[in-house]
């Protein structure tokens, strides 16, 4: 498996064009960190390499006292179990040919993220307390003490030796890149010039530390002052205000690629009708792909995030009239299939939420793409009073998360069930299993297959002829 790296608007793995189908999984690192819990991180594993989905993005953090499985419990201190366990999920990815893109840290409460540095600083003991109005996640980008301590962590990571293969992680192939937040933003009258600085410094500290792998920032997309030709593109009249501005931060050099994300559901009005939520989701993809393919960026293009909301869960009740799962997929898949096999800068996608089958979809987003599977018993250990902690992250209808997080730890004790496990105490499971394969999910491993056969034939072409055998290996040796 060699490394991936950017050149104009196109990614190649060696020498060779690199697109893919790809999903997300925000949980496998600390899951990967408790060994009763990694058939759930297996299971995904597998899932995505069946559905030749070749790209997996998971958090590469955990913030605070209060977090289960934290990688960082206190500030500049870090819990070897859980790098080991994300030594381990590197090296399982690299044995199923997927790529992992690593995310760094989290605007908003979930895992911790931006919020728990915030609170460290101010000395806020208890998050119930952290007072945003007084405390706002933005003092994150230009506290010092913050900054310090962020790329503590940041050099903690990156800067690993993987205890199970020796490799160290920036010579490392199954890591497509770093991710350094996920969906910054930065409010106020100096927003936008607060947030491109953070990130222009970070992606160049980031770089002095890896000059191997990718480097991003995983954006919603919002267009802002620098484009106002594209703001009555985006999905609601706010979203120039969240002080990202795509064009502007992705404007700097030791960013590789550019990232949106895309959630119909929460951005749209609910009485849309299904041809306003097609046109809304297709020319969002669309008008991202032609700013990155013009002169003002040249970068290639990943929509790192794209969700519909099932409509039989109990969030998706509300959606089901407009666009259901099955056709949000297939629009937004279609248009970038048409993207991507024209040769423009959009070269990957990765779908929200994959997850095992025994993982509860709190939000109405989760896919499940494998078989039924039971996991091992819970050691005793995982019953102590305290230890399940599994979070549920909310959306509002401005295209943002509440900040405060929903936990149901309560529940997992009513159940009988540890982080995430979804199966009682005689092992039967506690949420339905599918038994036909959603169409959804259909639509994703086509999408994969076709990804697949496109970089086939991309190295059939370098090879100078038309020995489908032939680039069938090379396309595989790519992967290895």
């Amino acid at each position: 498996m060699q490394l991936v790296r950017s050149i104009g608007v196109r990614l190649f793995a060696g020498d060779r064009p690199f697109c893919f189908a790809g999903a997300n999984c925000h949980y496998l690192m600390t899951h990967a960190a408790d060994v009763n819990q990694r058939p759930l991180v297996t299971e995904v594993l597998d899932d995505a390499s069946r559905q030749n989905l070749t790209v997996m993005r998971c958090w590469a953090f955990c913030d605070g006292p209060d977090e289960w499985n934290a990688l960082q419990p206190e500030p500049g201190k870090f819990n070897e179990t859980v790098l080991v366990g994300l030594d381990w999920l590197i090296q399982e990815a690299s044995r199923r040919g997927i790529r992992l893109l690593l995310t760094l840290t989290n605007y908003w409460t979930d895992y911790g993220g931006m919020p728990a540095y915030v609170r460290w600083r101010h000395c806020i003991l208890d998050r119930t307390q952290h007072d945003y109005q007084k405390h706002p996640t933005s003092l994150f980008y230009t506290d010092p003490q913050c900054q310090a301590i962020f790329r503590r962590a940041v050099s903690t990571v990156i800067g690993r030796i993987n205890s199970l293969t020796g490799v160290p992680y920036i010579q490392e192939p199954a890591i497509l890149g770093w991710e350094l937040a996920n969906e910054p933003r930065c409010e106020g009258p100096d927003g936008n010039q607060v947030l491109q600085h953070w990130v222009a410094s970070t992606a160049d500290f980031a770089r002095e530390l890896d000059p191997n792998h990718l480097i991003t920032v995983g954006l919603e997309g919002f267009f802002g002052p620098t484009t106002p030709e594209l703001m009555a593109h985006n999905p609601y009249e706010s979203a120039a205000r969240h002080g990202a501005d795509f064009a502007a931060v992705f404007s700097h050099p030791s960013l590789d690629f550019a990232s949106i994300h895309l959630y119909p559901d929460q951005w749209r009005p609910l009485d849309s009708s299904p041809q306003q939520l097609k046109s809304f989701m297709r020319t969002w993809i669309q008008s991202h792909a032609t700013l990155c393919g013009d002169a003002r960026l040249r970068k290639p293009l990943v929509l790192s995030e794209f969700g519909k909301r099932d409509p039989n869960s109990y969030h998706g009740r509300d959606c089901v009239y407009n666009v259901d799962r099955e056709a949000a997929f297939r629009e937004v898949l279609d248009c970038c299939r048409e993207l991507t096999t024209s040769g423009g800068p959009l070269v990957g996608v990765c779908a929200w939420l994959l997850a095992a089958r025994q993982y509860p979809d709190y939000d109405g987003y989760t896919l499940k793409l494998g078989t039924a599977v039971v996991p091992a018993p819970l050691g005793p250990e995982a019953e102590e009073e305290g230890e399940l902690r599994p979070v549920v992250e909310s959306r509002n209808t401005e295209g943002g998360r509440s900040e405060t997080t929903t936990r149901i730890a309560e529940s997992c004790h009513k159940c009988d069930m540890g982080p995430f496990r979804g199966t009682g105490a005689a092992g039967t499971s506690n949420y339905p299993l599918p038994e036909v394969e959603e169409p959804a999910v259909r639509l994703l491993r086509q999408y994969g297959e076709d990804m697949s056969q496109l970089c086939v034939r991309a190295a059939v072409m370098e090879a100078g002829g038309n020995d489908w055998e032939s680039g069938q290996r090379k396309a595989m040796a790519s992967r290895r």
